[in-house]
């Protein structure tokens, strides 16, 4: 009888990230927001996404929050914001705020 080989720790925690980030990104693309980028770094992964007007209503009302503020030579004054969905960092920047 064969056994299947035993899978490493680290590639488990990678599928169950990229099942994260699957759901995440479904999730993000029936409210209308564009993903520009992943990052999967278990055990929460990172999704850049497009600011939406929905980010600025999830800052309101407390379900968001800008964690970086600074300046570019090239693009002026800019900041970060982030909410989480599904067990992932969702983040999106923002410029000339």
């Amino acid at each position: 009888m064969q056994t299947q080989p035993q899978r490493p720790i680290r590639n488990a925690e990678v599928i169950a990230a990229a099942h994260l980030v699957a759901a995440a990104v479904e999730r993000l693309t029936k409210r209308g927001i564009t993903v520009v980028g992943v990052e999967m770094e278990p055990p929460r992964p990172t999704i850049r996404i497009l600011k939406h007007e929905s980010c600025t209503e999830m800052v309101q009302e407390g379900k968001a929050a800008y964690f970086g503020f600074d300046q570019d030579t090239y693009f002026g004054k800019y900041r970060q914001g982030q909410f989480q969905l599904n067990g992932c960092r969702v983040v999106w920047d923002e410029l000339g705020a």
